[in-house]
């Protein structure tokens, strides 16, 4: 208990439900003796002499912060009352308090003056460190209980730093919790953390120290990849190696700058696109994954590849002799090992097949008009569009 200084005080403010005029103390009034006060974190009980005499009807408490400015906050209307409880108080702060009686008429008397101090915040958790797990997208933060038995609860706290705030996330149970999982982080970024303990009563301690940790980085970039355009039908694409991998995840785009969604993962450095298509280009993003699942940055820029384009056509030469037709052929894409011609009379339809660089069509009659096709092949069977030329005889 703390014991009070006489401290007389000749003009009571009334305020609260009574009009906030001054009221002169009266010295003819019998004055509270003496006043005791016991602190705790969130509240300071009073406690003084009953004044017995008839003519009081109660006491007035009156409060201050700088010792400067009072205001009454209780209005106790039974003389027998001698304890009263503040609860609008804060952790570690000093107040001021007048407590006087008041007659039958309201008139106070001089007041007696006590300071009291609250008691500080909770300690904090004495220990907080990363568990480092090893686990995608995921921080495990340890910590020792704290000891103080009164406690409740823990708030897990995270610093935001988009607007430079601590935000609760969490809050756990029971007091002899020691840890907690954070998850859907991003990869490779930096964490600060914080606890703050709770007591019964939501007292709150002060703020543990703080930890600073990081989500498990992401592999390596992919930098070096290559797809071919001189394949069939399909485009090879390849690339260099990440350490960490254990797969590789392939994206494709028919745009450079368009969407690209999930072709295929393959364990191997290099894939395979059948098309099935001449000259179809296609663009690839390749991304590597580590054994906990964690995906590296897609490239930038993608590459681009595709399949075999379709020969050149043919440059056709002719030597028109009076029953004869002589061909001259020759490949502007030096690609084609061979010709096929089609021969047209009106009537049908002949093929030519395994055509070289010259062929002569000796099977002509007069009077009569012949449309011939001549397609390029190259060394892969892939077929050029045709050169039409007529003869007319």
């Amino acid at each position: 208990m703390k014991t009070t200084l006489s401290i007389g005080s000749l003009i009571l403010l009334i305020t609260g439900c009574t009009p906030n005029k001054p009221i002169k103390s009266s010295p003819n009034i019998p004055q509270v003796g003496y006043v005791h006060s016991l602190s705790d974190r969130n509240a300071i009980a009073l406690e003084w002499k009953i004044v017995n005499r008839p003519s009081i009807a109660g006491y007035y408490i009156q409060k201050s912060e700088d010792k400067k400015h009072y205001e009454t906050i209780k209005k106790i209307e039974n003389r027998y009352q001698t304890h009263w409880s503040d609860t609008n108080v804060k952790p570690n702060h000093t107040y001021f308090y007048k407590i006087s009686t008041y007659n039958q008429k309201g008139i106070p008397s001089y007041a007696k003056f006590i300071q009291a101090h609250t008691l500080g915040l909770i300690e904090p958790v004495p220990f907080i460190a990363n568990a480092n797990l090893k686990a995608k997208g995921m921080i495990k933060i340890i910590f020792r209980p704290n000891p103080n038995e009164r406690i409740e609860k823990y708030k897990i706290q995270r610093f935001n730093d988009k607007n430079g705030e601590w935000k609760t996330i969490d809050t756990i149970k029971p007091r002899l919790s020691a840890e907690y999982i954070d998850k859907g982080l991003v990869d490779g970024k930096i964490y600060q953390y914080r606890i703050i303990s709770v007591s019964y009563d939501d007292l709150e301690s002060l703020p543990s120290k703080v930890l600073t940790t990081k989500t498990l980085q992401k592999p390596a970039i992919i930098i070096q990849a290559i797809a071919t355009n001189d394949l069939p039908k399909q485009i090879h694409v390849s690339w260099n190696r990440v350490k960490t991998a254990v797969k590789y995840n392939i994206y494709e785009s028919d745009f450079p700058t368009g969407n690209f969604t999930l072709k295929s993962t393959t364990k191997n450095n290099f894939y395979d696109d059948i098309i099935q298509k001449d000259g179809v280009a296609r663009y690839y993003k390749i991304t590597s994954v580590d054994k906990y699942g964690i995906e590296s940055m897609m490239p930038k820029n993608p590459v681009m590849g595709s399949t075999l384009s379709i020969p050149a056509k043919p440059i056709v030469s002719i030597v028109r002799g009076n029953n004869f037709i002589k061909f001259i052929l020759s490949s502007p894409d030096g690609r084609a090992v061979k010709y096929l011609v089609k021969k047209d009379d009106g009537d049908k339809v002949l093929k030519i097949h395994n055509v070289h660089n010259g062929w002569t069509d000796t099977n002509i009659k007069p009077k009569k008009n012949y449309t011939y096709k001549i397609y390029a092949i190259d060394k892969n069977g892939l077929v050029s569009n045709p050169n039409e030329v007529e003869v007319n005889f």
